[in-house]
């Protein structure tokens, strides 16, 4: 039995909805990282990083414009995937830890 008292708002507010569990929150969230997104594109491309200034060297093969933004994202897309497959390695049954097996 799970306990939604908290995500459905009995803690005061007469059963409304949190806001930041709503379809309104969820857009306005969405909104704010896609807007965030672009305005880091757009600095990238408004002002690049300068030659030489980092105490490592850069990957050449990423100096194209947004190019950290698509490799972050990919990166964080084979994270989850190898999450899904790690996930089903290690699942164990639903009364694993049953006393009376």
């Amino acid at each position: 039995m799970t306990d939604n008292s908290y995500a459905s708002g009995d803690a005061g507010n007469g059963g409304k909805p949190l806001f930041w569990v709503s379809p309104k929150a969820a857009r306005i969230a969405l909104v704010a990282l896609h807007v965030a997104a672009f305005v880091s594109v757009l600095v990238e491309l408004l002002w690049p990083f300068p030659e030489d200034t980092h105490a490592v060297e850069r990957i050449h093969a990423l100096d194209f414009p947004a190019s950290y933004a698509i490799y972050g994202f990919v990166s964080c897309v084979l994270l989850v995937l190898v999450g899904r497959v790690l996930r089903r390695m290690v699942m164990r049954d639903e009364d694993y830890y049953r006393e009376n097996r």
